[in-house]
């Protein structure tokens, strides 16, 4: 007997009924647990856990640096008429309760065909980790056109384990944020503080993970007050603190390049003590390969 792997039924079934209450027919599609085959993948800056299901998508956790863990669902049935996606999180069919628990609602995007959930992900996967399943449900304004998906939680421990593994070693700071970080001194303040230390330290952890930053341009900065010989040595002093920070945080002296500007280049009005307080600052600013070929063509 030819085994069927995938069903789509349209039932009003005591398990649907078990696993989404509803009164009306609706549309399932449950993955097998003997298909299930979660998949990991990771590189420097991303990590990712997805899961295929045949005759109807892709299932993906994702990862980034500086951004909540998120999950994806790419699928050819995010389309009219449904219009809203529902995630939850649902027991094992043995479970005494095996009443879901919705993690997330979203509208749909019916151009991209994607669905993007990022509301309390974490304790998805902890959940999943635990045993629980995953579930999907595609609605709409008309109670009948329901389509729900269902993805066992076995054979996941190993691919959420590098999953898991993968996103502690992101770097605590994305490329949107290194690209430009400035750093605002106070009045006589001539070394960072401990709260910009840190910030320096998240910086690092980038620079040290992406190798296509091929410079880093440590600019430090004044107001006008004092002399432009005194401006000049502070604003040295701040840019070469600055410039320390990073070297002890793992950051190449070649990668480098420290400048010092005095008062010559104001970002905000001297003659108001809220001017002079942004015009005292230390500007980093990463420059990657593809930047470096736009700035010379440009």
């Amino acid at each position: 007997m030819t085994l069927i792997k995938y069903t789509i039924v349209f039932i009003s079934s005591i398990f649907i009924s078990l696993l989404f209450p509803i009164n009306s027919i609706a549309k399932e599609l449950f993955l097998p647990m003997d298909l299930v085959s979660w998949k990991y993948k990771g590189d420097r800056f991303s990590c990712s856990l997805s899961q295929t299901i045949n005759q109807f998508g892709v299932i993906t956790f994702v990862a980034k640096s500086r951004q909540p863990v998120g999950m994806q669902v790419q699928s050819y049935h995010v389309k009219a008429p449904y219009e809203r996606a529902i995630l939850s999180q649902v027991q094992s069919p043995w479970a005494l309760n095996t009443a879901p628990i919705t993690v997330d609602e979203v509208d749909l995007d019916k151009e991209s065909g994607k669905v993007s959930f990022y509301t309390d992900i974490e304790a998805l996967l902890e959940a999943m980790a635990q045993g629980n399943w995953l579930g999907v449900r595609l609605s709409s304004s008309n109670q009948q056109n329901t389509f729900d998906v269902t993805v066992p939680s076995v054979n996941m421990a190993q691919a959420m384990a590098n999953f898991n593994l993968c996103r502690a070693k992101l770097p605590a700071m994305a490329y949107r944020d290194a690209r430009d970080v400035v750093l605002q001194f106070q009045l006589g303040q001539r070394v960072v503080s401990s709260s910009q230390k840190q910030i320096l330290a998240d910086l690092a952890s980038y620079l040290k993970h992406d190798k296509n930053v091929k410079r880093v341009l440590i600019d430090g900065h004044t107001d006008n007050v004092g002399s432009n010989v005194a401006n000049l040595q502070i604003s040295k002093i701040r840019a070469d603190d600055v410039a320390s920070i990073l070297r002890e945080n793992g950051v190449r002296s070649s990668l480098m390049e420290v400048r010092s500007h005095g008062s010559r280049y104001p970002v905000a009005n001297n003659n108001t003590q809220h001017g002079k307080a942004k015009n005292r600052r230390v500007t980093i600013r990463a420059i990657r390969k593809e930047d470096a070929v736009k700035r010379k063509g440009s």
